[in-house]
């Protein structure tokens, strides 16, 4: 079981919170430089009792991890979905 947060509001701060700079790192670390995330219906956070990752899924529906962020104050405190891991 995992947790899953989409909310638009938290991301944004969270992705402010990140900063440009680390953002575009992060991207350039997953191999995703060429075809940046596209707006922020995509990305999503989830928690999985070890780690908080900040994911974007594609319109296609592929799916990458950009970055843990474990730490940030901007990981939201409420509105996690309890959900089944899919393999």
């Amino acid at each position: 079981m995992i947790f899953i947060n989409n909310n638009k509001k938290a991301i944004r701060q969270l992705l402010k919170e990140i900063g440009k700079e680390r953002y575009e790192c992060a991207l350039k670390d997953a191999g995703l430089s060429e075809m940046k995330p596209m707006g922020l219906g995509g990305f999503y956070v989830e928690w999985d009792n070890k780690e908080v990752i900040l994911y974007y899924r594609y319109p296609s529906g592929e799916i990458f991890q950009i970055m843990n962020v474990l730490g940030f104050w901007g990981v939201p405190d409420d509105g996690w979905e309890m959900t089944r891991k899919e393999l």
